[in-house]
């Protein structure tokens, strides 16, 4: 059992070189309970109750604001960047929509 412990530890904290880890708090016993009904495999003695609650890799993560919401479209922006008055201003824009009529586009602008 207590080999299990310390393999199970070494991966998240390294190669542990005496029978204590930084995670556990100085008066804890990392002997197993001795009684028949165990709750979990890994159920230690330790001085005061509720010291281990969860161990540290169960606790859930703290949720943030969510991402990929970032865009939010705008028509007139839109319309005057891409638009028909826009395209038919310059030379290019100009281009743009013959290029578009040639392909067969059906819309040819914004």
């Amino acid at each position: 059992m207590m080999n299990i412990i310390r393999s199970s530890l070494s991966r998240f904290s390294g190669v542990i070189t005496s029978s204590r880890s930084s995670w556990f708090p100085p008066g804890a016993v990392l002997e197993p309970q001795t009684s028949s009904a165990r709750c979990s495999p890994l159920s230690w003695r330790a001085e005061g109750a509720g010291v281990f609650q969860q161990l540290p890799w169960q606790y859930q993560q703290i949720r943030t604001r969510k991402r990929g919401t970032e865009y939010q479209p705008k028509n007139i922006k839109r319309k005057r960047t891409h638009g028909w008055i826009k395209r038919l201003s310059s030379q290019g824009g100009i281009e743009v929509i013959l290029r578009r009529m040639l392909k067969g586009r059906k819309s040819l602008t914004h």
